[in-house]
């Protein structure tokens, strides 16, 4: 009937605008989102209890010596200390003035490269962002050396960001446009000093790294209605197989949480702080909040009705691990397990990606339901659909297809130890869809007034 809730898998998604009856399509015509007002009653809650109302333990996962998995993968070893999967030349424009030339550079040479949208006349806070970006792009544990190439007289120094990169023992070549004479020069050097990079990089071998030591993330994007029953779970369960055997994970955390994600009573109100400051910002800036614009279209077309609904297969990528704290954009863990990123401008995948692969994610196991092909420039992607028709109709972008799970062909075990094969063999170095199509995308979130590591 109008005005009654709208139950899904148990759960209050929306409540009917009109009356509906039994065989009826319930989707935005007929359901109106009331996320804004269930998220505000929700904080308000969590903000009532007392510090020691919830149990912040996590749920047991699996045994270590139960999964009978490699100890080990091989990776390359670097001076700092760290090890990367992959030993990308990275090409990094300075300054937007200069991302044509780097696009030369790096299509010629097949290679990644990182652009941006300004690094000149910007305020201090988002600059301070924009710096970021090019050195943990640079700091990347997958990157072996680094070209840089500006305009000249850009912002951006190019001598600050050469000993940031090469404090990590990272080899870095740097090129000035106005220096080197123009653009058909600096593209010349340029090209000549990756194949010298190049040529370095293939001389290092992989040798054993700790497959516990990898840092990996679970994210959706153009999510759809098999999204949440398929692809999203099993997401979650090789999370699970991966905290198991005592590795790190990381999430994006833009939009906060609820105490029921964290593993302390300081965290649980963290989250709670950074969704108010992103609520906050959504009202300001459209009205009504986040839900006015989220589900996207290709969401809604996809099947999902709500923004409730949507968070429902959202988190099912987490893995059951809960946050040991919330880290600035750009930091990284310090020990192992799971930990949440505070991107408090929401979770556009572009942003998002990015914002992983700063904190020195390895490998993102990404979700699409209506399919995209977005890579990253310094980490990996291996992309999983629940899709039938996606997994088919884009298979030169779907690394693995969750289908035979939304059939009931395999279990969720099944399919999530499979998932966790497929990342093995990709921290091994087989190619993920994304890097056979070229997809190195970057695009550094801009800085915000709410940042720091909790």
């Amino acid at each position: 009937m109008k005005g009654e809730e709208i139950i899904k898998y148990g759960v209050h998604i929306g409540v009917a605008t009109k009356d509906i009856k039994r065989g009826d399509w319930v989707h935005e015509h007929n359901v109106y989102d009331d996320y804004e007002e269930i998220n505000r009653e929700r904080r308000a809650y969590y903000r009532s209890m007392s510090p020691d109302a919830l149990d912040y333990s996590s749920p047991p996962l699996y045994r270590a010596e139960d999964l009978a998995l490699p100890t080990t993968f091989r990776g390359f070893r670097r001076a700092d200390g760290s090890f990367g999967i992959r030993n990308y030349i990275l090409v990094i424009s300075l300054v937007q003035c200069s991302n044509n030339a780097v696009q030369q550079i790096a299509s010629t040479c097949g290679v990644p490269a990182t652009y941006v949208d300004a690094a000149c006349g910007e305020f201090p806070e988002r600059f301070a962002r924009t710096r970021d970006g090019f050195i943990t792009a640079g700091t990347h544990p997958n990157v072996y050396g680094v070209v840089l190439l500006s305009l000249g007289c850009q912002q951006t120094d190019p001598e600050d960001i050469t000993a940031e990169i090469r404090k990590t023992g990272r080899p870095v070549v740097q090129i000035s446009i106005q220096s080197d004479g123009g653009v058909t020069q600096a593209i010349a050097d340029g090209i000549e000093a990756v194949n010298a990079l190049k040529l370095q990089a293939e001389q290092q071998k992989r040798e054993p790294c700790p497959l516990s030591a990898l840092v990996i993330s679970g994210y959706n994007g153009g999510s759809d209605w098999t999204s949440g029953l398929s692809a999203n779970p099993i997401v979650g369960e090789a999370i699970d197989i991966h905290s198991s055997i005592g590795g790190t994970n990381l999430r994006i955390c833009g939009r906060g949480g609820y105490p029921t994600d964290a593993s302390s009573y300081e965290v649980g109100m963290r989250l709670l702080e950074i969704g108010d400051f992103f609520n906050e910002d959504c009202a300001r800036r459209g009205g009504k909040g986040l839900s006015q614009v989220n589900p996207t279209p290709g969401n809604k077309a996809g099947g999902l009705t709500t923004m409730t609904e949507k968070n429902l297969g959202s988190f099912r990528t987490h893995g059951h691990l809960r946050m040991r704290g919330i880290l600035a954009c750009g930091h990284r863990a310090p020990i192992a397990g799971a930990w949440g990123i505070n991107q408090a401008q929401g979770a556009n995948d572009a942003y998002a990606s990015t914002t992983l692969a700063m904190g020195g994610c390895h490998i993102c196991l990404f979700t699409t339901g209506r399919g995209n092909p977005i890579g990253n420039a310094c980490m990996p992607t291996i992309k999983i659909t629940g899709n039938p028709r996606t997994a088919i109709a884009l298979a030169d972008m779907i690394d693995y297809s969750a289908n035979p799970m939304l059939y009931g062909e395999k279990t969720l075990q099944e399919s999530g130890r499979e998932l966790y094969e497929l990342l093995i063999r990709v921290a091994n170095g087989e190619l993920t869809k994304a890097e056979l199509l070229g997809d190195y995308s970057w695009t550094t979130p801009h800085g915000t007034s709410y940042n720091g590591d909790y």
